[in-house]
């Protein structure tokens, strides 16, 4: 699977943060975009939320998980049609 970044980043922005932009850099975004595809290549929600769940961990804080964010990754993806 060959997700483009810019649908990468849109999934990102639309399902864990609205507020990232591409001033976040190359070397980040290229981070993002080799976990948001595991997340959705993942076999399972529970399998997807083990791949993020080491920098998801700064948002529990603010009630979120990292199974809901795979979740909603995925969602999005699903949406897009990109998978």
């Amino acid at each position: 699977m060959d997700i483009p970044l810019d649908a990468v980043k849109a999934i990102y922005r639309r399902a864990v943060d609205t507020k990232a932009g591409d001033g976040e850099g190359v070397a980040w975004w290229a981070a993002v975009a080799t976990e948001v595809i595991a997340v959705i290549r993942a076999e399972n929600s529970r399998a997807a939320a083990e791949i993020i769940a080491w920098w998801h961990h700064d948002w529990t804080q603010v009630g979120d998980t990292a199974k809901a964010a795979a979740s909603r990754i995925r969602s999005t993806a699903r949406a897009m049609k990109v998978v």
